[in-house]
């Protein structure tokens, strides 16, 4: 709860900045305006997502729509999985996941560039399994929902003709999965202090709560 409403906080101050005169409007004219982007999420490639995100900007680089396609790929079978949890003699298993994200931004200023305010909604399609003792595994597939609200900045490197930006953005997102084959639900062992000696927790692994959403993109403009 205190970090929501650090977020909170944060998307206050920062829309305020957003919402004042702009006394510093790009002259457009001096800019090579270029109105398409490529471009990966840092995050979501250290967590192992393969991933590309189009963006195409629009009436003189003032608003921008984007479109990411990715993957965490999927394994064979759930043979040897370490992320196994077996509970009441019931094995649970990840195989994979592959989804896409829409976004429509709008910049404080034209130019394709600067601070801007981003809609966006994410959807993940995960395959997850589960088996009895005397039975094989089934495979089950769940959608993720996550819309989020976010503000940023995008800053383009000072070289290279400046085809190289980095962004930034921090907002709030509300994540709902609700993970189940009939009267079977996905659930998973956690053990949140690591302590060998202390039982492990079995927890539903739906979700339905309001979540920071935070993103750092790096890409090249053309």
């Amino acid at each position: 709860m205190k970090i929501m409403k650090r977020v909170a906080l944060i998307i206050f101050l920062v829309s305020n900045i957003y919402s004042q005169e702009d006394t510093t409007k790009v002259e457009t004219n001096q800019l090579e305006i270029k109105s398409q982007d490529l471009s990966i999420s840092v995050l979501w490639t250290l967590f192992g997502f393969t991933h590309a995100k189009y963006s195409k900007n629009f009436d003189n680089g003032k608003k921008e729509y984007g479109f990411m396609l990715g993957t965490f790929g999927y394994d064979e079978d759930y043979n040897g999985d370490e992320e196994i949890d077996i509970i009441d003699g019931v094995s649970y298993g990840w195989k994979g996941a592959t989804g896409g994200k829409g976004s429509y931004r709008v910049y404080r200023k034209e130019g394709a560039r600067g601070l801007f305010a981003q809609a966006e909604l994410s959807v993940l399609n995960y395959t997850w399994g589960y088996k009895n003792n005397d039975s094989s595994w089934k495979d089950v597939n769940t959608f993720l929902v996550n819309p989020a609200a976010n503000l940023g900045y995008k800053y383009y490197l000072p070289f290279f003709d400046n085809k190289f930006f980095i962004e930034a953005m921090l907002g709030i997102g509300y994540n709902y999965t609700d993970p189940k084959d009939g009267d079977v639900k996905f659930l998973g062992l956690d053990d949140d202090d690591d302590d060998e000696s202390t039982p492990e927790i079995v927890e539903d692994n739906g979700i339905a709560e309001f979540v920071p959403d935070l993103g750092i993109n790096i890409g090249f403009s053309f």
